[in-house]
């Protein structure tokens, strides 16, 4: 009875709630099943990988503790099992003699177990946990073995955990994508309905019969929706018919009155415009296509030097400009507004009592609506004050540049040495190399074995043969060899490497001076070769420092600079990079060249690195002078480089996330008026 009361209430359900019912249930049902068999599997594989994991780490610690449990080294045997701390599943493990000692354990005094009754291979304890047993092999013998106790349990419950919190948030994902899809679905059914009852109810409400119902689907409800709408179009035109009579007699009224206005509110612009000429201070006028005059402002009037009511209408324009100024409009002016629609220059007009005045000069066409130019009109200011400006800056400027030619010369100086300075540390860093290595060589291991068998001279082949320390003597020697070997072949490399800085040296001197020799000069030159020179004074220094240099260069234009200049700012900025580099500690030491457009069709050089990265309060303080945060730094190098950019009509700036986030040194370089694109 129940089922059946159940069965008829569920019936009697909107067809929105049965469907939300339906798939909410099935949907449940599968996702419990797949998660579930998803979660049975995962823990089975888990199972499988961790242990073939600890059977590695069983064979790669034995393997390791071959050679000190041969030399009995219990040091270095300690040091190898204290490795698997990193390891919080290896609760105990030891290394053990075939007599049963233990050279050496790891973990906790309970779990101490040992003696030649160890089994190799893998056990399953009943308290959940495991025990591995690998024999330790030297010379192809087995010389002890190495146990390893696993709590399993203890990886098991965490796993578990971790997969059970997976499973429910997928679930739970896929729960809220079922109810959002259901939500958005459901309105595919009942939307039409409701949009076709609104419709009929706007139409009742307001008598609006251009009111249409839309269309959704082509189904009985999209078929009962298009009859709907048909039936409102021909009620739609029969009321047309009898509104359109008085409607064109209203637009023709209304088109009546937009005219009427239309020409009202012209006539008050034409009276404001002219209000606005004659009190601006500028010279304004307008001239026909021959250059007759058509009108002059006030302010026109006055500089020329005629009276308010002087006519001027039909005088030629060309009688208030000196000749020079005349020519300039004739060959330049009027051509460039004819052609782009304005013109802007420098000329001057001529007054009644033949004075020359400079003016700034605008000189604009203005066109018919059916596209030719009707009239030209122009705009004067006067500009003699700021000539006699310009004049006595110029001298001002030329006697300051004398001074600072003199004041920089010094400054350069620095940055030469600064660069040479960043080259001798290549040599010192592979001077340094060579030491260390020769300090760490194993030269005194030769004593050491030589002592050893001098010792042993009365009876050295009875030593050799069968005391086990002089068995082991040949092998070691064969080994010593080789790692002796190694080490003079490695510190040859050191060797020549340093001679090839010395000699890098030479050539860093070198390609100085050949800047040096257009020092001052201005050139139109490729940015990419600029870049590449710098590049090359560096390359070994990448080399050495393990740093993977990245190119990235665009097409971009000449740039006009002072090729010395542009070398120090980027040597400058490279040898900050490989500092930030080495100091950064990373393996992946990044460094790219960019070039690209920048603003303003400014050609842009960025050197990025991904080392140490810059604090924000240092952003600000980093091109100062005498500003460093490196102890060996003196803060001259980019304080001098942004003197350098600026000088030669570029900036040089920095970006940065944050210490830890690399920086980026942006060089915009101004773009040759002439050049082409590379």
């Amino acid at each position: 009875m129940i089922s059946i009361d159940l069965r008829r209430r569920f019936r009697d359900w909107p067809v929105k709630t049965k469907v939300s019912f339906v798939i909410y249930a099935v949907s449940l049902v599968v996702l419990l099943t797949a998660t579930s068999a998803l979660f049975a599997a995962q823990i089975h594989i888990t199972r499988t990988t961790f242990q073939h994991d600890v059977e590695t780490l069983g064979a790669i610690i034995a393997e390791n503790c071959a050679a000190p449990l041969a030399f009995n080294d219990e040091t270095v045997a300690h040091q190898t099992l204290a490795s698997l701390s990193a390891k919080s599943e290896i609760i105990y493990a030891a290394v053990v003699t075939p007599e049963g000692n233990i050279l050496a354990e790891f973990g906790t005094n309970d779990h101490r177990s040992g003696g030649p009754e160890l089994t190799n291979g893998l056990r399953f304890e009943k308290n959940g946990r495991w025990t591995l047993v690998r024999p330790i092999v030297f010379d192809n013998s087995p010389i002890g073995s190495l146990k390893l106790l696993v709590d399993y349990p203890k990886v098991r419950s965490r796993l578990t955990g971790i997969y059970a919190v997976i499973a429910a948030s997928v679930l739970a994902v896929s729960l809220g994508l079922v109810l959002a899809l259901t939500a958005r679905l459901q309105p595919l059914i009942t939307r039409p309905i409701a949009r076709l009852a609104q419709a009929a109810r706007e139409v009742t409400t307001h008598n609006d019969y251009t009111i249409r119902a839309p269309k959704l689907a082509n189904d009985e409800l999209g078929q009962l929706t298009g009859a709907f709408n048909s039936m409102l179009a021909q009620i739609q035109a029969q009321d047309s018919d009898l509104q359109g009579a008085h409607d064109e007699v209203k637009e023709q009224v209304k088109a009546l009155q937009h005219e009427i206005a239309a020409r009202q509110q012209a006539e008050q612009a034409r009276e404001r415009l002219t209000a606005i000429l004659e009190a601006t201070p500028d010279f304004v006028g307008r001239t026909d296509l021959t250059g007759k005059v058509l009108y002059f402002n006030r302010a026109a009037r006055r500089m020329i030097g005629l009276s308010d009511d002087e006519d001027v209408a039909g005088r030629l324009a060309s009688e208030f400009h000196p000749d020079w100024a005349n020519r300039i409009l004739a060959t330049e002016g009027i051509p460039g507004a004819l052609q782009d629609g304005t013109w802007v220059g420098e000329t001057a007009v001529l007054t009644r009592d033949a004075r020359e005045i400079h003016v700034s000069q605008v000189l604009i066409a203005h066109n018919h609506s059916n596209g030719g130019v009707d009239f030209l009109s122009t705009i004067m200011r006067d500009i003699t004050e700021r000539k006699e400006a310009e004049e006595a800056l110029g001298l001002s400027q030329q006697k300051l540049l004398e001074t600072s030619r003199f004041a920089g010369m010094a400054e350069v100086a620095t940055g030469v040495l600064h660069n040479v300075g960043n080259v001798l540390n290549s040599v010192n860093v592979s001077a340094g190399l060579v030491a260390e290595k020769l300090s760490r060589s194993k030269i005194p291991q030769i004593a050491k074995a030589a002592a050893l068998l001098s010792g042993r001279n009365s009876d050295l082949a009875e030593f050799l043969m069968n005391d086990p320390k002089g068995c082991k003597l040949p092998a070691y020697f064969a080994k010593l060899g080789s790692f002796l070997e190694e080490e003079n072949a490695e510190l040859l490399r050191e060797v020549k490497l340093l001679g090839r800085n010395i000699e890098h040296i030479k050539e860093v001197v070198a390609m100085q001076q050949s800047y040096a020799t257009v020092s001052g000069v201005f050139e139109n030159l490729p940015a990419e070769q600029l870049v590449e020179d710098a590049i090359a004074m560096n390359m070994r220094a990448f080399d050495r420092h393990g740093i993977a240099l990245e190119r990235d260069f665009a097409a971009v234009p000449l740039v006009c600079v002072d090729r010395h200049k542009v070398l120090q700012i980027l040597i400058n900025l490279i040898r900050n990079a490989m500092y930030a580099l080495d100091d950064s500690q990373r393996s992946d030491k990044r460094l790219i060249m960019r070039i690209d457009v920048g603003a303003e069709q400014n050609v842009r050089i960025a050197v990025t690195d991904n080392g140490i990265g810059i604090s924000a309060e240092n952003l600000t303080r980093i091109f100062g002078h005498g500003f460093t945060t490196r102890k060996e730094g003196h803060g001259f190098g980019l304080h001098s480089g942004a003197n350098a950019a600026r000088e030669i009509g570029g900036s040089l700036t920095a970006e940065s996330q944050g210490l830890g986030e690399g920086a980026t040194f942006i060089l915009e370089l101004p773009a040759a008026s002439t050049g082409s694109i590379l």
